[in-house]
């Protein structure tokens, strides 16, 4: 060995000196290790509160389905140098169209200006079921000559056996117009990349193939409530980045998947990435704020269903 890897390996050990009648010890680490943290929003402190009170079925009743939580854990976890997520499990249970995405309606002005706001009921459809329940809603505010077809790997059409009427998608509600999700309506999931359209005798398609997947992927958000976390992943928004407390990116297979199953998402099968968190300086953990986001940076709505997923944590 030289002389100078004599010097670097001695520079690098702890080393003892004598001061007078003190011995002192310099160049001493403490040795880190690794705690693993299985986290259960089963056992999340609103659904707690909730059990410990007189009133717990009504305020379990008024919780909000929305997979945002606040999880206390039971001890303390001391001088936190980073985590990173290894495993996650998510219920497929949110819907493709409904009322909390905001995509489960649009508006039809016939051409004697009546408007008319087409609503259907929140579920998780397929093409042949939401083509049925859109009609159906269309036929259910008197309009009997408008049929729209939805089909797999194919442009969906809207046709006029008589009247000629607009169709307009990017609207709320209340049928007044909405453009700042509009990438997020039942027309952009149908396929149609205009706000409206005019429909009649001739067949009017969408300009896209139908696409019932309206979430590929979701985030998992963690808010530790102390300062020193970096922001790792960047995902432009329409107006804005998402949300800066997200450690990790989930694909959701559909297909191997699907709605009713639970998504066990790992760094193994692929369809988990994470960032391993580090702090600038130590922190201790103990209480968390916890968020499934989709594509937008919106809490996903599981339907009253839990989650859970396991983090490695480094401290000394």
């Amino acid at each position: 060995m030289s002389s100078f890897d004599d010097k670097y390996d001695l520079f690098m050990k702890p080393k003892t000196s004598q001061y007078g009648s003190h011995m002192v010890m310099s160049n001493v680490q403490k040795q880190h290790k690794t705690k693993y943290i299985n986290v259960d929003t089963k056992f999340r402190d609103e659904y707690n509160d909730a059990q410990t009170t007189n009133q717990n079925q009504d305020l379990l009743s008024n919780q909000s389905s929305r997979a945002s939580y606040t999880i206390t854990l039971p001890e303390r976890i001391n001088d936190v140098k980073s985590m990173q997520i290894t495993n996650i499990e998510i219920p497929h249970s949110f819907y493709n169209v409904s009322e909390d995405l905001g995509n489960n309606y649009f508006k039809i002005i016939d051409s004697g200006n009546i408007e008319s706001v087409i609503t259907i009921p929140s579920s998780n459809y397929t093409t042949a079921t939401l083509q049925n329940a859109i009609n159906t809603a269309i036929t259910d505010k008197g309009i009997n000559d408008i049929t729209i077809t939805v089909s797999n790997n194919s442009k969906t059409t809207i046709v006029s056996s008589g009247n000629t009427y607009n169709v307009y998608f990017a609207v709320n509600a209340s049928g007044i117009n909405d453009k700042f999700r509009f990438k997020s309506k039942l027309g952009w999931l149908l396929g149609f990349r205009n706000i409206s359209y005019e429909v009649d005798t001739n067949t009017t398609s969408s300009e896209g193939f139908s696409n019932l997947n309206s979430t590929k992927y979701v985030y998992l958000a963690i808010e530790e409530f102390n300062r020193g976390n970096q922001s790792s992943f960047v995902s432009p928004l329409f107006t804005s980045l998402v949300n800066k407390s997200i450690i990790s990116r989930i694909t959701l297979d559909a297909q191997t998947y699907p709605f009713g199953s639970l998504i066990p998402a790992s760094h193994s099968n692929g369809l988990l990435i994470s960032d391993n968190r580090c702090y600038t300086g130590k922190i201790d953990l103990q209480k968390l704020k916890v968020s499934i986001l989709n594509e937008d940076g919106e809490p996903l709505v599981l339907n009253g269903l839990d989650f859970s997923f396991c983090i490695s944590v480094e401290h000394e």
